[in-house]
Protein backbone atom coordinates (compact mmCIF):
# COMPACT_ATOMS: atom_id res chain seq x y z
CA UNK A 1 0.00 0.00 0.00
CA UNK A 2 1.36 3.57 -0.91
CA UNK A 3 2.00 6.01 1.70
CA UNK A 4 -0.39 8.15 0.63
CA UNK A 5 -3.21 5.51 1.01
CA UNK A 6 -1.99 4.32 4.62
CA UNK A 7 -2.36 7.99 5.91
CA UNK A 8 -5.84 8.15 4.16
CA UNK A 9 -6.69 5.35 5.91
CA UNK A 10 -5.61 5.85 9.01
CA UNK A 11 -7.48 9.22 9.00
CA UNK A 12 -10.93 7.71 7.32
CA UNK A 13 -10.59 5.00 10.71
CA UNK A 14 -9.83 7.79 12.77
CA UNK A 15 -12.50 9.69 12.10
CA UNK A 16 -15.11 6.88 11.83
CA UNK A 17 -13.69 5.91 16.04
CA UNK A 18 -14.18 9.73 16.57
CA UNK A 19 -17.89 9.79 15.63
CA UNK A 20 -19.00 6.70 16.77
CA UNK A 21 -19.96 8.34 20.40
CA UNK A 22 -21.49 11.15 18.15
CA UNK A 23 -23.80 8.69 16.45
CA UNK A 24 -24.18 6.85 19.28
CA UNK A 25 -25.87 9.61 21.37
CA UNK A 26 -27.99 11.29 18.86
CA UNK A 27 -29.07 7.55 18.42
CA UNK A 28 -29.93 7.24 22.20
CA UNK A 29 -31.62 10.65 21.91
CA UNK A 30 -34.10 9.92 19.25
CA UNK A 31 -34.74 6.61 20.71
CA UNK A 32 -35.93 8.36 23.61
CA UNK A 33 -38.31 9.89 21.75
CA UNK A 34 -39.75 7.19 19.86
CA UNK A 35 -43.40 6.55 20.71
CA UNK A 36 -47.02 7.91 21.14
CA UNK A 37 -47.37 10.95 23.21
CA UNK A 38 -50.60 11.97 24.83
CA UNK A 39 -50.91 15.61 24.96
CA UNK A 40 -50.67 17.43 28.53
CA UNK A 41 -51.14 21.42 27.86
CA UNK A 42 -50.08 23.84 24.96
CA UNK A 43 -49.44 27.65 26.25
CA UNK A 44 -48.37 31.13 24.76
CA UNK A 45 -46.64 33.28 26.64
CA UNK A 46 -49.02 36.77 26.02
CA UNK A 47 -48.96 39.81 28.61
CA UNK A 48 -46.49 38.14 30.96
CA UNK A 49 -48.78 34.99 31.84
CA UNK A 50 -49.49 31.39 29.63
CA UNK A 51 -53.00 31.20 27.91
CA UNK A 52 -54.45 28.26 26.52
CA UNK A 53 -53.80 28.21 22.98
CA UNK A 54 -56.73 26.00 22.63
CA UNK A 55 -58.89 26.34 25.77
CA UNK A 56 -59.09 24.14 28.91
CA UNK A 57 -58.12 20.61 27.48
CA UNK A 58 -56.85 20.70 24.74
CA UNK A 59 -56.61 16.77 22.60
CA UNK A 60 -53.77 15.72 20.84
CA UNK A 61 -51.16 13.14 20.11
CA UNK A 62 -47.52 13.26 18.59
CA UNK A 63 -45.96 10.11 17.10
CA UNK A 64 -42.46 9.85 16.53
CA UNK A 65 -41.34 6.62 14.82
CA UNK A 66 -38.25 5.25 14.76
CA UNK A 67 -38.09 5.58 11.30
CA UNK A 68 -37.69 9.27 11.54
CA UNK A 69 -41.27 10.35 10.75
CA UNK A 70 -43.85 11.99 12.52
CA UNK A 71 -47.43 12.92 12.83
CA UNK A 72 -48.73 15.61 15.09
CA UNK A 73 -52.41 17.05 15.53
CA UNK A 74 -53.67 18.95 18.47
CA UNK A 75 -57.56 19.83 18.72
CA UNK A 76 -59.43 22.11 20.85
CA UNK A 77 -62.12 20.21 23.34
CA UNK A 78 -64.52 22.12 22.30
CA UNK A 79 -64.74 21.84 18.56
CA UNK A 80 -68.66 22.41 17.00
CA UNK A 81 -70.22 20.10 14.93
CA UNK A 82 -71.50 20.78 11.34
CA UNK A 83 -75.20 22.11 11.97
CA UNK A 84 -75.80 20.25 8.54
CA UNK A 85 -73.86 17.54 9.62
CA UNK A 86 -72.10 17.58 5.79
CA UNK A 87 -68.35 19.60 5.85
CA UNK A 88 -69.42 21.05 2.64
CA UNK A 89 -72.47 22.90 3.97
CA UNK A 90 -70.22 24.53 6.66
CA UNK A 91 -71.04 28.14 8.00
CA UNK A 92 -68.09 30.85 7.77
CA UNK A 93 -68.61 30.73 11.48
CA UNK A 94 -68.43 26.94 12.03
CA UNK A 95 -65.12 26.88 9.88
CA UNK A 96 -63.47 29.77 11.77
CA UNK A 97 -63.86 27.99 14.85
CA UNK A 98 -62.39 24.58 13.65
CA UNK A 99 -59.83 26.38 11.92
CA UNK A 100 -58.44 28.25 15.52
CA UNK A 101 -59.26 25.09 17.11
CA UNK A 102 -56.53 22.82 15.81
CA UNK A 103 -53.08 22.68 14.60
CA UNK A 104 -51.43 19.22 12.63
CA UNK A 105 -48.57 18.49 10.80
CA UNK A 106 -46.43 15.68 9.51
CA UNK A 107 -42.86 14.60 8.43
CA UNK A 108 -39.18 13.98 9.18
CA UNK A 109 -37.43 14.63 12.34
CA UNK A 110 -34.28 14.68 13.52
CA UNK A 111 -32.63 15.37 16.99
CA UNK A 112 -29.46 17.44 18.17
CA UNK A 113 -29.05 15.87 21.10
CA UNK A 114 -25.99 18.35 22.84
CA UNK A 115 -28.02 21.49 22.32
CA UNK A 116 -31.45 19.13 23.26
CA UNK A 117 -33.06 19.92 19.85
CA UNK A 118 -36.00 18.75 17.87
CA UNK A 119 -35.84 19.47 14.55
CA UNK A 120 -38.76 19.23 12.61
CA UNK A 121 -39.01 18.99 8.85
CA UNK A 122 -42.75 19.68 7.96
CA UNK A 123 -44.03 18.36 4.90
CA UNK A 124 -47.82 19.28 5.09
CA UNK A 125 -49.59 21.47 8.11
CA UNK A 126 -53.58 22.27 8.44
CA UNK A 127 -51.24 26.21 8.92
CA UNK A 128 -49.96 25.79 5.45
CA UNK A 129 -47.72 28.49 6.36
CA UNK A 130 -45.36 25.90 8.02
CA UNK A 131 -45.48 23.87 4.87
CA UNK A 132 -41.88 22.58 3.97
CA UNK A 133 -40.68 24.54 6.85
CA UNK A 134 -38.10 23.30 9.27
CA UNK A 135 -38.69 24.26 13.11
CA UNK A 136 -36.08 24.03 15.70
CA UNK A 137 -37.83 23.34 18.84
CA UNK A 138 -35.42 23.19 22.20
CA UNK A 139 -36.52 20.07 24.77
CA UNK A 140 -36.68 18.62 27.69
CA UNK A 141 -37.56 14.75 28.68
CA UNK A 142 -38.17 14.16 32.52
CA UNK A 143 -38.67 10.58 32.43
CA UNK A 144 -42.21 9.81 30.61
CA UNK A 145 -42.51 13.93 30.02
CA UNK A 146 -42.17 15.71 26.89
CA UNK A 147 -41.93 19.46 26.71
CA UNK A 148 -40.41 21.79 23.68
CA UNK A 149 -40.77 25.45 23.00
CA UNK A 150 -42.04 26.57 19.65
CA UNK A 151 -40.79 30.17 19.42
CA UNK A 152 -42.67 32.83 17.53
CA UNK A 153 -45.99 30.19 17.18
CA UNK A 154 -49.06 31.40 16.12
CA UNK A 155 -48.69 34.98 16.00
CA UNK A 156 -48.37 35.49 20.02
CA UNK A 157 -44.28 34.91 20.60
CA UNK A 158 -43.41 31.31 22.04
CA UNK A 159 -45.62 28.43 22.97
CA UNK A 160 -44.80 25.58 25.63
CA UNK A 161 -46.03 22.05 24.67
CA UNK A 162 -45.99 19.39 27.22
CA UNK A 163 -46.16 15.63 26.19
CA UNK A 164 -46.60 12.55 27.99
CA UNK A 165 -45.67 9.23 26.82
CA UNK A 166 -48.76 6.99 26.09
CA UNK A 167 -48.06 3.43 27.43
Amino acid sequence: MKPTHQILAVITMAFAVLCAPIRSAFAQAADRLVGSWSLVSLTVAKSGSEVDLLGPHPQGQLIFGSDGRYVLMVVSSDLPKFTSGDRQQSTPEENAKIIRGNVAHFGTYSVDPAAHIIVFHIQKSTFPNWDADVQRRPFTLDGDRLTYITPGAFGYGSSKVVWQRMK
